[in-house]
């Protein structure tokens, strides 16, 4: 059947869908999910985007959902009330209202000699949306506003014709609320995953790459523990001690496991994703993020000055002062003061990236950021085995374990595992960030905090363990890439 793993879909949902695809195969027809389980976080942000929803219509939206008993989903669309907007519209499905956030609805698309067909009223949608009626599920090319691509196991129209709203915001916040990892799909239980994945130790991992040469498509490394056995305690720990201990209590697991396999400190990596990060957490669909202008410039502005210039602003471009990567401002509008993009709030740099891909594409705005705790440039996205930087960005959005994976090929491909082994930070900073004598003794003021760390007490993880997610079928070695499509 076809492999739909990955997505969070519910069981049920999983297996129908799975009947879909492989119906329409045998019909010569090629379809790819794209999309499965997606956060109220991401739903707040295709909600607020829309260029005719004002920040006052949101409002008035989010009074209503606090008046309802949702003050939780309130919250992420008064955090959304401003951000870029864009002509096309998304939807109109509120955080949590949407099916994609139960897991019980998916998005599909057809493609033709290796090309996404997205023409709606192809024939190839309608065949797809009829063989979906005959499963039981519900197509969206036959809803008032069709979405060719939609699908859906409930008949009614969204959750809150279902629930009440203070259920949806307790199994909503639950799932999606402020976790260091990914939700767990419907279904699927903490108890369920105390043994699952099968416990693997590093004796156990093969000692070579396997499949098509990168770790991020090594089954065992894959279906490897995320995090430690034992986490460390950090009650009363403060500062970068607490935030490397926080790391490590994340992503532990398979960092010592590399550290097995390659002969380096676990701690060095540490102190990497410490330094990258500066300190932040992950949150599912919302990878830690810093955009870069005058690498926009590179990938799309010097072809598109005048638009460019409009919007960007760099050190060396028009009179601005200092090196290229400093003095970055943006603005919105064509007209009115820039705003300052380091400003240290990750709002802001999302407010960068939005602008960029209305203007550029999603690609090219992926492209021109630093993505996840090791700040990887989208654009080595093919030494870190991604087809491109969407699809690597959409990997990171998911878990930090494709975070971790993408970092071990990057090291590996750039010659940096010596430089961890030996400690050679000036050298590491140099090649990681092209400023040895900067970053070099930060990570270095970093890993010496090791004595600290290891002087921490620790607990079992138990039911607290954060486990991965089935792997995204687009991660699989030899996938073909996904087109990025926006979903309903």
């Amino acid at each position: 059947m076809a492999g739909v793993s990955g997505y969070g879909l519910e069981p049920e949902f999983a297996d129908k869908v799975s009947q879909l695809l492989d119906a329409c195969a045998k019909h010569g027809l090629t379809f790819k999910i794209s999309q499965g389980v997606r956060s109220p976080q991401t739903q707040a942000d295709y909600y607020c985007c829309w260029a005719q929803r004002t920040p006052e219509d949101i409002d008035k939206v989010a009074q209503k959902l606090k008046r309802a008993g949702a003050p939780w989903l309130a919250s992420l669309l008064a955090e959304r009330r401003t951000i870029p907007r864009r002509k096309d519209w998304l939807t109109s499905a509120m955080p949590g209202d949407g099916w994609h956030q139960w897991g019980r609805a998916a998005d599909c698309y057809c493609y033709r000699d290796g090309k996404m067909v997205g023409d709606g009223s192809d024939a190839c949608y309608k065949f797809y949306a009829e063989t979906a009626k005959s499963l039981g599920l519900t197509p969206g090319l036959f809803f008032s506003h069709p979405d060719a691509g939609h699908v859906q196991l409930s008949c009614k129209a969204s959750a809150s014709t279902q629930y009440t709203w203070p259920y949806i915001e307790e199994v909503m916040k639950d799932r999606f609320g402020d976790k260091p990892q990914v939700a767990l799909p419907a279904g699927i239980s903490d108890a369920k995953l105390l043994h699952w994945p099968m416990k693997i130790t590093s004796a156990s991992i093969a000692t070579k790459v396997v499949g098509n040469g990168f770790y991020k498509d090594d089954p065992q490394l894959i279906s490897a523990r995320l995090t430690p056995s034992a986490a460390l305690v950090t009650s009363g720990v403060t500062g970068t001690l607490k935030a490397l201990a926080d790391v490590y209590n994340r992503v532990g697991g398979l960092l010592e496991i590399f550290g097995n396999r390659l002969g380096t400190d676990p701690v060095a990596a540490l102190a990497v994703w410490y330094v990258e990060s500066g300190g932040r957490s992950f949150m599912p669909g919302r990878p830690i993020l810093r955009f870069e202008n005058h690498v926009l410039f590179d990938n799309w502005g010097k072809n598109h000055a005048a638009e460019f210039d409009l919007h960007f602003k760099f050190g060396t471009r028009n009179g601005v002062p200092g090196k290229r990567y400093e003095n970055h401002e943006f603005r919105v509008g064509d007209s009115g003061p820039f705003q300052k993009l380091h400003d240290g709030r990750q709002g802001t740099e999302y407010a960068a990236l939005g602008l960029a891909q209305s203007l550029s594409g999603a690609e090219a705005g992926c492209l021109s950021a630093s993505w996840g705790g090791a700040q990887i440039m989208g654009f080595n996205y093919d030494v870190c085995g991604f087809a491109s930087a969407e699809q690597m960005v959409s990997a990171f959005s998911a878990d930090e374990r494709w975070q971790v994976l993408a970092f071990a090929d990057f090291c590996r491909d750039k010659g940096l595992i010596e430089k961890i082994k030996t400690e050679s930070w000036n050298d590491f900073g140099a090649i990681y960030n092209g400023n040895g004598p900067v970053y070099g003794p930060k990570i270095k003021a970093a890993f010496n905090l090791k004595a600290n760390l290891e002087k921490l007490p620790r607990i079992p993880t138990a039911a607290a363990i954060s486990t991965a997610l089935p792997l995204p079928t687009f991660l699989f070695p030899h996938a073909a890439e996904l087109e990025t499509v926006a979903p309903q």
